[in-house]
């Protein structure tokens, strides 16, 4: 029974290393989720910000956000099911500070995802 117990360990173990990491920087509301963006050229985090919208639910996701210098920013994912919309205006010195997501509905309340804070 004891070596049962160990293979079974060792198993569990196995799994749960294998499994992908959860990405801390998103901010989820349900499925879609807002998330920052690295400059791929400087490997600078943060650069900017998307809106990913993964439900086939008809509701568009927003990504809010606010940079370096203050600004509120917005980027808006509508197409539906798999898309996302921002990583377009990268900044290494203006990077965002913080993002969270929107879930855009017509009949109901917007919910909000929780904000998510540079390091």
């Amino acid at each position: 029974m004891h070596r049962i117990a160990k293979v079974a360990v060792l198993v569990t173990a196995a799994i749960a290393l294998s499994a992908p990491a959860a990405n801390a920087d998103r901010s989820y509301i349900y499925n879609s989720y807002s998330d920052d963006v690295e400059d791929w050229h400087t490997g600078v985090g943060w650069g900017d910000a998307i809106a990913c919208d993964m439900d086939q639910d008809g509701n568009s996701v927003k990504a809010h956000f606010t940079r370096d210098n203050g600004s509120a920013n917005t980027r808006w994912a509508q197409a539906g099911n798999g898309t996302c919309n921002g990583g377009f205006d990268l900044s290494s010195t203006n990077r965002v500070n913080k993002h969270r997501s929107q879930q855009i509905r017509d009949w109901a309340t917007d919910p909000y995802g929780p904000w998510k804070y540079r390091p």
